[in-house]
């Protein structure tokens, strides 16, 4: 009797698409690069905030964290940005695209693999750095709980994590809108100049030459609508250091999670109607 072959199921044709992209990662050096680099900031924060008054004077765990967090707002989207701005461009140009299409693999189930291999390889960056954190206090004399260190970090990776797929999504859509990796590159950029750079400078102008015309609430909501400026707001409003009231932080984890599916339905429909 002839043995029958059993098809792929859906699960399994976006895992195996997901194990493509993560493996990729690591072929790269990507996923190892990013981990060293959050490694290594991490704990240059820790000492560093310890130096700043020219000696070994370790600062509240409150301000180790808000330092750590201001500077993964710029570094992250960044390295969100360069993972995913060539996802289809780049597949486009090699040739590879149009090989990846004559398998049986519908371009959502596609679209939904790489997404969450490029997602497992952000996680495990964050992760992977953040734990080097804990391993610090854990073998040397830094005076921070473990349990408080291990509850703020968690915080930051969630929510770095989710910073990290909106822009993640935000390569996928560009990627499949422009005819090059170079122009998807510049415009990436460009988004994350305006974006992490610019707007909450733009904000604070705006509140200083405008201070009549618009009220806190305002200022507020405009934070809110910037992925990067949300980040902060929920990681400042869990450590308890913000001045003014933001709304609880399941609803700034659930902007967050609004613009995940915004941008996945963008991408979506986008390679939907894209002819390779």
């Amino acid at each position: 009797m002839m043995d029958v072959v059993k098809m792929p199921t859906r699960a399994d044709r976006i895992r195996l698409v997901a194990s493509k992209e993560f493996h990729d990662c690591l072929r790269s050096r990507w996923l190892l690069f990013g981990t060293a680099l959050f490694a290594i900031l991490g704990t240059a924060v820790f000492f560093g905030t310890a130096a700043l008054g020219g000696s070994l004077d370790y600062q509240p765990l409150s301000t180790v964290i808000n330092s750590l967090l201001s500077l993964t707002v710029f570094l992250l989207p960044l390295l969100a940005l360069l993972l995913s701005y060539d996802a289809f461009v780049g597949e486009a140009e090699s040739g590879t695209l149009l090989l990846m299409l004559t398998y049986p693999i519908d371009r959502v189930d596609w679209l939904l693999g790489k997404a969450m291999g490029q997602g497992a390889a952000i996680f495990c960056a964050l992760g992977g750095g953040f734990a080097f954190m804990a391993l610090v206090e854990a073998f040397l004399p830094v005076p921070y709980a473990m349990t408080e260190l291990l509850a703020s970090l968690s915080m930051l990776l969630v929510s770095g994590w989710l910073l990290g797929l909106v822009f993640m999504l935000a390569g996928f859509c560009v990627s499949l809108v422009v005819q090059s990796k170079a122009q998807a590159l510049a415009f990436l950029l460009l988004i994350w100049f305006v974006l992490v750079l610019l707007y909450d400078l733009a904000l604070l102008v705006a509140a200083v030459a405008g201070a009549d015309l618009l009220s806190r609430e305002m200022l507020t909501i405009l934070m809110l609508v910037n992925p990067a400026s949300l980040f902060r707001l929920f990681n400042q409003a869990d450590l308890g250091i913000l001045t003014f009231d933001v709304p609880p932080k399941a609803v700034l984890l659930g902007i967050q999670l609004i613009w995940i599916a915004v941008l996945f339905f963008v991408a979506r429909r986008l390679l939907a109607g894209r002819r390779f």
